[in-house]
């Protein structure tokens, strides 16, 4: 009998029952990062710093993954009809205490809190994407519907920010994320059968991993502080950075001796023994330290380009183009079993070519149709070594430990995330300092082509009516705004072209190492005999 038969009413179709739960994923997932388009009007709204709203960022990231394994436990023990509908209720319930708080430290906790019980609605929406599918391809069609909407959310959180930053206060974001969830819940609610479960065992709550928890928590916490702060207070010159880095030593001595001595450990550490898995965690950090962040060019963008944040939101569609078409793709040769590498390799040629792309797009001649491809090839590059990676990651190990593998794969995902906020704030320090003071030295009333663009500032300032004084001082500070312009255009052009570079050798790696090892071994065979 087919599955979703024993979950839907009859009478509702396949196409129906996808698009219920694209609209009940797509308002929680957005809120991973629901106002990285708005990052300083965040900051703002709450008094604080812009790494601190980064950190709320990675902070849901927390709570995903730390609630992951105990999540598994709740949903196993509720009915789903009812578990479903508790998750969307605490989901609303911590919206709207965003909603109505501007408390930083609150804010904190409630973006903790939030990714826990996102936890919940992923775990039930994925049970039923797979159930949507034959049993031999539920695991890839299942996992494609679900990164395919988690990774081109981001479209849809810039078209969300760009028309509430306009218009309203910060805190209405949250507000209509809760009204964002109604239509697709209700839908489901009203097409579920009422006594169906997802699960065929129900087991007690009892023997709760709180330790685990509140350790594991606690570490990844504080592995994000280190990495986002580390810059802010000079690393290890701060006795705030060698505090946390020895909490963080004890906090993971701990962790990994209470794993090994449980039996049924909150992560299944054996996982670490198969060879496939390493390397399936070692492409993911080194994917999600590369794949291309479009927030660098954003200077250039609103200012060279002139484009507003509706234009801005617009553009990424073809981000999240992309992103359904290397899904897509992927996941037909993931079920035609084609060569891992392969898609490997086409999925960093991809993300090499945007690289390439965005390196040469900055300039006068730069316009809105000359961003489309290389976001689209972004998508492209995104959506393929998603889904792979991922997918070879569980598959790389026994279906008993398939569950662990997920969970550290999250917390990969995790790390590699917060390093990659942090590389790009490092290079932009760097780099923008660098580029800022050779320019200095070259805009100086000395200089010929400085005093000419002075004096063209001076005289549109006094043919708009300023007084000649006046004049000089907007005339200096139009300079002075052009100069920092310029100096992101020549960071983000760094960015881009370090990460291509690091892109390729990537590719390279990928296409040689395999062949490397065997004949390594070839050679060990022969020198060592047995």
């Amino acid at each position: 009998m087919n599955q979703s038969a024993t979950i839907f009413k009859s009478w509702v179709p396949k196409w129906g029952i996808r698009i219920m739960i694209f609209l009940v994923i797509l308002p929680a997932v957005s809120m991973l990062a629901g106002y990285i388009g708005g990052i300083n009007s965040a900051a703002s709204y709450y008094g604080l710093d812009p790494t601190d709203i980064q950190y709320s960022i990675v902070l849901y990231y927390v709570g995903i993954t730390s609630f992951f394994p105990l999540e598994k436990r709740f949903f196993s023990y509720f009915a789903s009809k009812t578990y479903f509908l508790m998750s969307i209720l605490l989901f609303t319930a911590i919206n709207l205490l965003l909603y109505g708080t501007q408390n930083a430290s609150l804010f904190f906790v409630l973006r903790f809190l939030g990714g826990a019980v996102t936890v919940a609605i992923i775990g039930i929406t994925l049970s039923l994407l797979f159930s949507q599918f034959h049993s031999e391809r539920s695991r890839v069609l299942g996992y494609a519907v679900f990164y395919g909407t988690l990774l081109s959310s981001n479209a849809f959180a810039y078209l969300l920010d760009a028309y509430i930053f306009q218009n309203y206060d910060y805190n209405v974001l949250y507000l209509a994320v809760v009204y964002l969830q109604i239509p697709g819940v209700v839908l489901m609610l009203f097409c579920l059968k009422t006594n169906f479960r997802l699960h065929t065992k129900r087991f007690p709550l009892l023997h709760l991993d709180w330790k685990s928890f509140l350790i594991y928590s606690a570490l990844l916490s504080l592995i994000a502080y280190v990495i986002l702060y580390g810059q802010y207070y000079n690393w290890f010159e701060s006795l705030r950075i060698w505090t946390c880095m020895g909490a963080i030593m004890i906090l993971l001595a701990t962790f990994i001796l209470m794993q090994q001595n449980r039996k049924r450990p909150f992560i299944d550490l054996g996982i670490y023994k198969y060879r496939n898995f390493r390397r399936g965690a070692l492409l993911l950090i080194l994917y999600y330290i590369c794949k291309g962040d479009i927030s660098v060019a954003n200077s250039f963008l609103f200012n060279g380009m002139s484009l507003d944040s509706y234009h801005y939101a617009y553009i990424m569609v073809f981000n999240a183009l992309g992103i359904a078409v290397g899904i897509g793709i992927t996941a037909r040769f993931l079920l035609g079993k084609r060569n891992m590498r392969l898609i490997w390799l086409a999925g960093f040629a991809f993300l090499l070519l945007y690289h390439i792309q965005m390196f040469f797009i900055f300039g006068s001649q730069a316009n809105e149709e000359s961003i489309l491809m290389p976001l689209f090839f972004q998508g492209m590059g995104n959506g393929i070594l998603m889904l792979s990676i991922v997918l070879f990651m569980i598959t790389a190990v026994p279906e008993s430990k398939s569950f662990s593998a997920s969970l550290s794969g999250i917390s990969f995902r995790f790390f590699a995330f917060t390093v990659s906020l942090a590389l790009v704030s490092f290079m932009n320090l760097r780099q923008g300092s660098v580029h800022y003071h050779e320019l200095g030295n070259t805009v100086t009333a000395l200089n010929s082509e400085s005093a000419k663009r002075l004096q063209l500032y001076e005289n549109a300032a006094i043919a708009k009516g300023a007084s000649a004084t006046k004049a000089k001082v907007l005339a200096k500070k139009l300079l002075g705004k052009a100069v920092a312009n310029h100096t992101n255009m020549l960071f983000a052009r760094d960015y881009y072209y370090y990460m291509g570079v690091f892109i390729f050798f990537i590719m390279i790696g990928i296409a040689l190492i395999p062949h490397l090892h065997f004949h390594f071994r070839k050679i060990g065979a022969r020198l060592i005999p047995i």
